[in-house]
């Protein structure tokens, strides 16, 4: 072999490799310049991560660390737990396993203006071994109850303890996990309930107390469904529901073949639903995503890069358990033999500092806005982030301006972009962790998302001409993977997958570029693009524009014009001494007339303290474009008010 062939091979064996030999080998036809961004990106068969089933992941994690801490649970008390939690797994965890990895300090600091809960026996932790136990007590009750493999659970319950120890029960039992936001419970819900209630048909649901659960009472009732296992967090004190502890106790009048059941679970059918976790709805209804058990241990492989037993020693996850990245995240700490630590039921920045102030944090996953959020908490209230090891950020485009700031609030923790959706991960990797902030190629001041991991294959669609785009030009990113679900529940949204030779397809709904040297670029949703006159207007690159320009976060909406249709128009938090003429004759200059704005104001003159977020922290646009259109309705009356 030469050793021009052998570097070639050599460099194909990783995974920019892979993709930088695609992207260096484009044919003189479309045809061929397609084959060269999929075959040739794909270094690896995507059928190699069905290798091991969802239980032998986390199973990593309880031979790694069986005595250390699996679940951190800053909000609930150390007996929590205390009727549940079998006495022959409660051991006790020498002081040094836990003070290994704390900053110095933690432990002793008892004075300071966040001491609310401390590790020292005030909060609830879980080891490995507790939870495992306590997951083969449960899977024990749940059979003697009538519950089989292959069910479905309906969880609508707030982060916790009891969350974590359901998770290690449905993947032991290999019952199907399904899990809503317990506002559905409440009578505004109630509509996308009983939508879910008569697609699922679940065989268990479990709701936060008995009298909480009476929604899924009429609504089963009216939607005339079999009556489900009914169950609850506390005790239920209503004829029909049973608490964890009860099923607990069946469990233990009913024991089983504990070995039996984890081989079973190690040798789950990678076909099996493993859980369905329902889209954002911020584009109408929300959409399930019925992930395989091969699709997620297909993450857990690939995004094994993200967490280690390092980095995910004490990773915070604050979002709800509805959201996709919850459960994805738990199980790849797990994976590590880390420690999910709980801080409540959202993304809080406030939240955030007193876990890194108190558990010596290890890992943080933050979006564009938390990052704002989290410099004017810290230039607040300085804090010692010396522990934190690695920042993920994502949930929304990322700019040059986002990454230095992250990078500089957190000097010692490597800081990385990772794309993720609720319809699968692990697409990407990121190369650049050797690499400062302010050195990443940047498409104008957009981060990239990264390389394409082995086991997937992208393509940039061209929606008119109907082929693969060159590199350096826009089009609709479409991934094939084996971590992608393979259609919506319900066979909804099918147009979003198809078929060819290569195998499914899904179109993201992301606008995408990818460069000569294969790094991936998403510039924005297609349903955010504003079409001015015909000419299509990604937000993104003028919100990195302005932020760049002003240090301001931005937010760019279309605003309507009588004549072209739309024109976009900024939202800024503070114009930090610019004037509105400076900011639009930057944005004109740096990226020509085409994307000149139609006009800007300030939270402060839409009536705004702060721009308005949703569960996972992504701005609310549709807020936004509300409050400037009502902005420009007074200014059109004469009544606006400009400061």
């Amino acid at each position: 072999m030469s050793f021009f062939l052998l570097l070639v091979v050599c460099s194909f064996m990783t995974p920019v490799g892979a993709f930088l030999l695609s992207l260096l080998l484009p044919g003189k036809k479309e045809k061929e310049h397609e084959e060269a961004l999929t075959e040739e990106s794909a270094e690896i068969d995507g059928g190699v991560w069905e290798r091991l089933s969802v239980f032998e992941h986390i199973e990593q994690g309880l031979k790694k660390n069986p005595d250390g801490p699996a679940v951190i649970c800053t909000f609930q008390p150390a007996d929590y737990l205390e009727d549940l939690v079998p006495w022959d797994a409660k051991v006790q965890r020498p002081d040094s396993l836990w003070q290994q990895h704390q900053p110095n300090g933690v432990l002793e600091d008892q004075n300071n203006d966040h001491q609310n809960v401390m590790p020292n026996g005030t909060c609830l932790i879980l080891s490995y071994i507790q939870l495992h136990r306590t997951a083969l007590n449960l899977a024990a009750g749940l059979l003697a109850n009538g519950v089989q493999p292959n069910t479905t659970m309906l969880m609508l319950i707030p982060n916790g303890s009891e969350y974590a120890l359901l998770l290690w029960t449905c993947i032991l039992l290999r019952i199907t996990y399904v899990s809503l936001d317990p506002a559905s419970l409440d009578i505004s819900g109630i509509t996308i309930l009983k939508h879910t209630l008569q697609t699922l048909k679940p065989q268990l649901v479990v709701a936060p107390d008995a009298l909480s659960g009476k929604a899924l009472d009429i609504a089963v009732s009216e939607l005339q469904l079999p009556q489900p296992i009914r169950l609850c967090l506390s005790s239920p004190g209503t004829r029909g529901w049973k608490s964890l502890v009860d099923v607990s106790a069946d469990g233990a009048k009913s024991p089983v073949d504990e070995a039996a059941l984890v081989a079973a679970a190690r040798h789950d059918n990678p076909e099996r639903i493993l859980s369905v976790i329902y889209t954002s709805g911020t584009s109408g209804r929300p959409k399930g995503c019925p992930m395989r058990v091969a699709g997620m241990s297909h993450v857990l492989h690939s995004q094994s890069w993200l967490v280690d037993s390092e980095v995910g020693a004490f990773a915070l996850q604050q979002a709800h358990n509805s959201r996709g990245i919850a459960p994805a995240q738990t199980l790849q700490t797990w994976r590590a033999g880390g420690a999910v630590v709980m801080t409540g039921q959202e993304l809080n920045v406030a939240a955030a500092a007193k876990a890194i102030k108190q558990f010596g944090v290890t890992f943080i996953a933050m979006t564009p806005p938390m990052v704002h959020e989290m410099a004017a908490e810290l230039a607040a209230r300085p804090l010692d982030v010396s522990f934190v090891k690695k920042i993920q950020v994502g949930g929304d485009a990322v700019t040059k301006g986002v990454l230095i700031k992250c990078a500089a609030l957190f000097p010692r923790a490597q800081v990385c972009v990772n794309h993720g959706m609720t319809e699968g991960g692990g697409s990407f990797v990121w190369p650049f962790f050797d690499t400062p902030a302010s050195k990443i190629p940047y498409f104008g001041e957009i981060c990239p998302i990264g390389a394409v991991a082995p086991g997937s294959v992208i393509r940039i669609w061209d929606t008119e001409k109907k082929c693969v785009v060159r590199k350096g030009e826009l089009g609709e990113l479409h991934i094939l993977s084996g971590s992608i679900i393979r259609h919506y529940w319900g066979g909804r949204s099918e147009e979003s997958f198809y078929n060819d030779r290569k195998g499914r397809w899904f179109n993201t709904g992301d606008i995408a570029m990818v460069d000569r040297d294969g790094l991936v670029f998403i510039l924005g949703r297609r349903k955010d693009m504003i079409k001015r006159a015909g000419v299509g207007i990604m937000p993104a690159a003028i919100e990195s524009s302005i932020e760049a320009f002003t240090g301001a976060q931005t937010i760019v909406v279309p605003a309507p014009h009588h004549v072209l249709g739309a024109e976009p128009f900024a939202v800024l938090d503070s114009y930090n001494g610019k004037t509105e003429a400076q900011i639009k004759d930057h944005v004109r200059a740096a990226l020509g007339r085409d994307y000149a704005l139609g006009g800007l104001a300030s939270l402060k003159q839409l009536g705004f303290a702060e721009f308005p977020v949703n569960l996972t922290h992504k701005v609310i646009k549709s807020e936004v474009q509300t409050a400037v259109v009502k902005h420009l309705e007074r200014m059109t009356r004469g009544d606006g008010k400009v400061e």
